[in-house]
This record gives C-alpha cells, structure tokens and sequence, in this order.
C-alpha cells in the first residue's frame, strides 16, 4: 500500500480488517515483528498530525489508536499473527477469538438438549490438582441458542431441557452464569439441577435464567441434596400450569450437613411451596435450614411462599406475594416447622402481599406438627408485616421465645408461645402478650392489663408497695369480705431476696449425707455471717424441698455462690429438686486438661450430662452460678467471678422438672441462694 492509498479523514478502505479482528489487534502486545509490510495510518499522539509509509517494527510494543489498518496485497499474504487468541483462517482474516480455558460456553459442546450440553461441559472440566475432585474455580455461560440449534426449544431462542442435571462428587466452585435466557423443560423432570446428591459439595453460583415448566416438574426446579456456601440470585421459576402443580420451586432436602445458602433476587410461580426446607436425613444437626438467607423474594402459587422444616440462623427479608393467583398463596407466606429440630435464632423482616388473589390464614406460621412431643421454636424475631387478604399478620402458637412488631391485621399468639407483641391500630399503639398485656417477674404476671380491667391475679395477693424511705414494703389487698388489708412483708414472702443463706445454722430443712456438710462462720461466706461447707471431700447429697420460704421454679431467675475448697474441688448448686435422686444441677468439676462447667440431671438416680463448656476456677473464691431456669425448659447457667465478669456458660433444653427445691451434690462451700 502507498501513501495515496491512505484513506483520508472520513473515508474508508476496501481492504481494511473486519472490525473483530481490528479491536483483536489493537492493544495487543508482540506484534512488532510479524506486522512487518508495507503499511500506512493516520492517527494522533503527542506530535502533530503526519501520515507515515513504512515498514513496521514496533519492538514488541502495543499499536494502538490507528485510525485504520490494512494488509499488504502481494504475494506473500500475511499467514500468522503472533499474540494471545489471534489466529489467521484460511480466507486470510484476522481472528481474535477464545476465552480462558476457566471460561465455558455451551454453544460450543455438542448435544440435544441444554442438559446434554451441561453434562458434556462438567465432563470436560480438568481434574483438579491434590484434591479428588474437579478443578475448582470455572464458570459456565449459558447464551440464549441460535433458534437452529438442536437443543432450541421450538425454533425459539430457549433450550430444551429433558434430564436432571447432576452436580456431584463434590464438583464445587462453580458459577452458572445465563443472564435472561430461557430454558424450558420439554419432558417430565424431577428437576433441573441437583445440588450434592452423593456427597456435600461448595460454591456452587446460579446466577440468572427463566426457567419454565407446564406442571411436568416432579419434585423443584432446584434441588439441593447436600452443599455449602451456595448463592442463587436473579431466577425466575415459572410453572406455567395450575397452582399447586409443581411441588417446590427450590428444594433444600438437607442429606449431608447443608450450610450457608444464600438467596435473593428470585421469584417462582406456581409450585406449592415456593421454597421448601425439608429433612433428607434425620442425623442433619440443626435442622435442613443451617444459615439461610433469603432477601427479595417474591414466590406463590401454591400453600407457602416459604416453608421450613427445622434449622437456625435464618435471615428472611423482602418476602412478597400476591397478584396473579400463580403468585398467590392459600395457606401462609412464611411457615415455620419442627417435626424433628425447632427452627431458632429466625430474622423475619418487611413481608407483604401484592394483592394477594385469595383469602389466606397469615404472613407468618409458626406451628407444631408434633402434638406436643417435639421442641418448640426459640428465637422467632418479627417485624413489619403488612397484609390485606391475611386473617393474622403472624399466627404463633408453638415457641418459647418470640418477639414481634409493626403487625397489620392483629396477630395470633397460643398459649402455648412466650413472647412479645408490638403493633399499631388505627394510631394506637397495641402491646400484647397473651390475652391481656401482662408484665412479668420471674414466670408469673405480677400485672395484667385485660380487657375490662387490670389485675393483679392470685389468690389474695394485692400489691407490693415500698415505704418512701425505701427501707419497708407492705402488701395492700383485700380480704374474702373486701376489706382492704395492708400487712409488712418480710424477706422471701414473694419471689424477690434470698432463698437459702444458712444463718440459721442448722440443716433441719435438708434431707439425704447431711452429716458429709457443717454450716460455720469460716471463709468464704458470700451472705450474712455463716456458709455450707462439705467436711467429707465426696460427693454428698442433700435437698431441701420444703421448709424454706420459696423455692426456685420454671421460669425464675435466681443465684447462688458457691467456691471450691482445700476440702472438696467440685463446686456448683442443685435445684428442681423431687428428692436426693431427681433434681437438676450444675457444677465446676476439675478434669485432668482443666475445670469444665456442667448440667446435669439426675432421673430416679441416673445421670445424663445437658451440657458443658471450659472454665478456670481459684480455690477459695466465691463464683455467682446464675441460672435463668425458662418457662419452657430452657436453662441458661452462666458463672460470674468475684467482679461479675463471666467466665463461662452452658445451655440445654430440658422439661423433667418445672419446679422442685435446691441443694448440693458436692461442693465445696455453698451460701447466697436468691432471686435476681
């Protein structure tokens, strides 16, 4: 080419490259020495405007910002360029084609059906290195098909989709990328993907695609068996038959120990569930659900938008129904389960309905589906429920703990669930607990707030006034004739003080080893003048169960102190007590790698260990064991040292005792036994 044959400002040349392989080539470094020719460009750099005519040597530098590039017309074609993913075909055009062998797009593997294409590409994925499995860290591309394309649903830019596609033998780390491509399933399938259906696999990412089915899904859209850290996020499952008809649109059948799966972005259609946590195994500790985030949400169709069967650490966010019947619901939103663990530590925020087509019971269900035999659900935190076809915001009737507000229309709470209610009615601030709005200390309602009245219930009880020198209090209440009678009240007339400080030096109360205990006036003493201090070093035990004031029962918080000596190393308190063969107790008991915390219980003089945790005690020190005992069988033991720090904790469930008296098993001094 000469320099006349420049093409000039706005012109362009017959023998210019096609532009993929013009942008191939520009930025591209080594070229200098094989894009040698005659060549000619007008461009603009740090110097003036100049036209050149030379050959060119750039000395393995980038040529960039030429205004057009052409080949010489010889001869001697140009047969080769040098550079990454640059090649020459045999028409002599200049190709800047490929992609990193960790990039796979299924266009270019052979098969029938998108999930022949996706099983030719997991085949071909390298072994990986030291580890026995599939090289980690691919990702596979899913364009929308050129509509001759045999795997073309229908002549249409969507694939056919025919058999389940399987991601197993922990082939982990992998990102499915398909953008809005449409994929639909053309044959009866259970699924379309199974997620660690042999053994738990990681990181797998879907990311995209509208998946679509005529009711011919058997069991979910995905199906994931056993995995950790999973991200689903922008897929649009529709069946598009009836309600009902497909049975889930994502499946968490947990096999293998499932853990941190994250959800958002999604919306499915006509299935029954639109996400459904069930138990693949009964041995999955925790609960299918183990770290589960669903946020943006939007899924009907069927029952539930989301039903649960089990788990912990649940964060579920933006959860809306409604519109179309197909993105309606019929029973509950959000249903929370417990045929084998309890659902707990549950974040449910900001669920709406979009219109919903049909009359339903509520946003959120949280039921037993035990009869009473399995544990309830602990830890239920709700807030903002906002709906207009529902009878309840929330519908709870089998927890130990919730907490809910910002409820529309009211909720339901059974008497069978503990908790908190928050809500607002025309302005008004509602809070309710119950059937009345009751405040409690310890387990029993000290104050209620009912309908017509308030009350203080109990027989006779009244109320607990305080002297203003605070240094009295007195009972105000009425007799059976209604005379109003005001009486002093003396320490552990009601469920405040000490229970149990030994000053009245004897152990008449106490029944089983009482010789193996003295109660004396040595250190340490936590309270008034004198402690129970072990004198035999072995284990003894001794319970109270009547005698004293008051006893500790579910639902009471109380304390008590308790040291390790020269005499006895164990140290810790009884309570819940029947007799010296039925009671619960915890205890700091030194083992040969260092002290251990336990609860324990004792049923007709068996043993069974509730739960442990690792401490470190001083002898001669009083430590607080301070035991949260719940009206629902939990119980929470946590041991502060002399500065109320605390230096450990144990939890358990556990409904044997409700109620019962206190006492020692072993320990080496025992005293300050109290309400909190």
């Amino acid at each position: 080419m000469t320099g006349d044959e420049t093409p000039s400002d706005g012109e362009e040349s017959n023998v210019t490259m096609a532009r993929r392989g013009a942008l191939g080539l520009l930025g591209t470094a080594g070229l200098g020495t094989v894009l040698a020719g005659t060549a000619s460009a007008q461009g603009k750099g740090n110097q003036p405007w100049h036209e050149w005519d030379a050959d060119v040597n750039a000395n393995g530098h980038s040529l960039t910002e030429l205004g057009a590039l052409a080949t010489v017309a010889n001869d001697a074609p140009i047969a080769d360029f040098a550079g990454e993913n640059l090649n020459v075909d045999d028409d002599g055009v200049l190709n800047a084609e490929g992609s990193p062998e960790s990039i796979h797009v299924v266009t270019e593997y052979p098969g029938d059906t998108l999930d022949q294409k996706l099983e030719n590409v997991l085949d071909a994925l390298p072994e990986g290195d030291d580890i026995p499995n599939k090289q980690p860290g691919h990702k596979i591309v899913i364009p929308a098909p050129d509509p001759d394309d045999p795997a073309a649903a229908d002549g249409l830019p969507a694939w056919r989709f025919e058999s389940p596609v399987e991601i197993d033998d922990n082939t982990g780390k992998l990102v499915f990328e398909m953008g809005w491509t449409l994929i639909y399933a053309t044959e009866s399938i259970e699924s379309f993907f199974v997620i660690g259906p042999d053994e738990k696999t990681e990181n797998i990412n879907l990311y995209g695609g509208m998946f679509y089915a005529k009711g011919n899904v058997e069991r979910s859209f995905i199906d994931i068996q056993g995995v950790g850290h999973m991200h689903i996020s922008r897929l649009y499952l529709q069946n598009l038959a009836e309600r009902n008809s497909v049975p889930a649109g994502i499946r968490l059948a947990d096999y293998h120990g499932s853990s941190e799966l994250t959800i958002k972005d999604t919306e499915v259609t006509g299935c029954r569930d639109g996400f459904l946590a069930e138990y693949g195994s009964d041995d999955v500790p925790y609960g299918p659900s183990f770290d589960l985030d669903i946020s943006n949400w939007r899924a009907g169709g069927g029952e539930h938008s989301i039903r649960i069967d089990g788990g912990a650490s649940i964060t579920l966010d933006s959860i809306q129904v409604g519109g179309h019947p197909l993105q309606s619901v019929s029973e509950d939103i959000i249903r929370l389960e417990n045929s084998v663990n309890e659902t707990r530590s549950v974040s449910i925020s900001n669920v709406h309905e979009r219109h919903n087509a049909m009359d339903y019971n509520s946003g959120v269900k949280v039921v037993d589906v035990t009869d009473g035999e399995g544990p309830r659900h602990n830890g239920i935190i709700v807030e903002n429920v906002d709906l207009f076809h529902a009878e309840y915001s929330t519908d709870i009737e089998y927890a130990s703990y919730f907490d809910q507000q910002n409820l529309r229309p009211a909720p339901k709470v059974n008497d069978d669930a503990a908790g908190s209610t928050r809500w607002f009615d025309d302005g008004v601030q509602k809070h309710e607990t119950y059937s009345s709005h009751e405040f409690h200390a310890g387990g029993s309602p000290t104050l209620a707030v009912g309908e017509d009245d308030v009350r203080i219930d109990g027989a006779g009880n009244g109320a607990v006034l305080t002297t203003p020198d605070g240094q009295s209090r007195y009972r105000v209440r009425v007799d059976n004739d209604g005379n109003l009678i005001t009486e002093e009240i003396e320490d552990g007339d009601d469920r405040t003080g000490i229970i149990e400080s030994f000053e009245d030096g004897d152990l008449a109360e106490y029944e089983g080893e009482t010789d193996a205990y003295a109660i004396d006036d040595s250190a340490p003493v936590g309270h008034g003048d004198a402690s129970l201090k072990n004198t035999s070093g072995g284990t003894a035990v001794i319970v109270s169960t009547s005698g004293l004031a008051q006893y500790p029962r579910a639902g009471d918080a109380f304390a008590a102190q308790a040291a390790r000596t020269e005499t006895n190393a164990n140290l810790g308190i009884a309570f819940g007590a029947q007799d010296t063969d039925n009671f619960y107790f915890a205890r700091i008991y030194p083992e040969s790698n260092g002290d251990r915390l336990q609860l324990y219980k004792r049923v007709d003089g068996e043993y069974t260990e509730l739960a442990k945790a690792n401490v470190s005690v001083e002898r001669d020190t009083l430590y607080d064991f301070v035991v949260d005992w719940g009206e629902f069988g939990e119980i929470d033991v946590e041991v502060r040292d002399p500065s109320g720090d605390a230096i450990g904790s144990v939890t358990a469930t556990d409904e044997t005792f409700t109620e019962g008296g206190i006492g020692v098993r072993s320990t080496g001094a025992l005293d300050n036994v109290r309400f909190r």
